[in-house]
């Protein structure tokens, strides 16, 4: 148990969260995602419905860079292709084969896990970047997304220490851990067994 990427290899905001042992996230921050078919929490549902329904191939590049070592050739040209259809073919991705093939690398990586979260390094990265800027610009492109956020407008009118004492909560990480994507101040996506954070 325990794959772990080389720090060297991470970005400073996935550093700081793994060398100080927590993350941070507003878990109401984003509309529900009615895709997931079961457990919001569960790695392998978070993981095929982060790729296939909403194009993170970053997080197939992700797998590619710090996991080669437990790819198959097979593995390692699926991710490529996979990568480039999102990128330029778009998504969701409803091709069943490549759902297969994707559940089978995935099962390979998080053997143990059953708990699956993105954190952010520090809380004003929640505010300043998620809250006043990403969602914002997000409304422009998407109009009626800003108010599919729970309690936007809301949250909008805080101050930053009213936002982060009444919406962030902080996770623990656990010793055995595996990070499946590393977005810097977007975030990482982190995997853990549930049973070993509440020890």
């Amino acid at each position: 148990m325990g794959i772990k990427c080389r720090n060297d290899y991470l970005t400073w905001d996935a550093r700081e969260i793994i060398e100080n042992k927590i993350g941070y996230r507003d878990d109401t921050l984003f509309p529900a995602n009615g895709t997931l078919s079961t457990n919001k929490r569960n790695p392998m549902d978070v993981a095929i419905t982060e790729i296939l329904s909403c194009g993170k191939y970053e997080i197939c590049d992700f797998i590619i860079i710090h996991y080669a070592d437990m790819l198959s050739r097979r593995d390692y040209r699926f991710l490529l292709l996979l990568i480039d259809e999102i990128k330029y073919s778009g998504y969701p991705i409803l091709d069943s084969q490549m759902h297969v093939q994707l559940r089978r690398i995935i099962e390979k990586l998080i053997q143990g896990f059953d708990y699956c979260i993105w954190l952010c390094a520090e809380p004003d990265i929640i505010y300043d970047y998620y809250l006043k800027d990403y969602i914002p610009k997000a409304e422009k492109s998407d109009p009626g997304f800003m108010d599919s956020c729970p309690e936007y407008s809301i949250k909008a009118e805080l101050s930053k220490r009213e936002y982060i004492e009444r919406y962030v909560t902080s996770y623990n990480i656990p010793k055995d851990y595996l990070i499946l994507c590393d977005l810097g101040k977007e975030g990482i996506l982190i995997c853990w067994k549930e049973a070993s954070a509440e020890e």
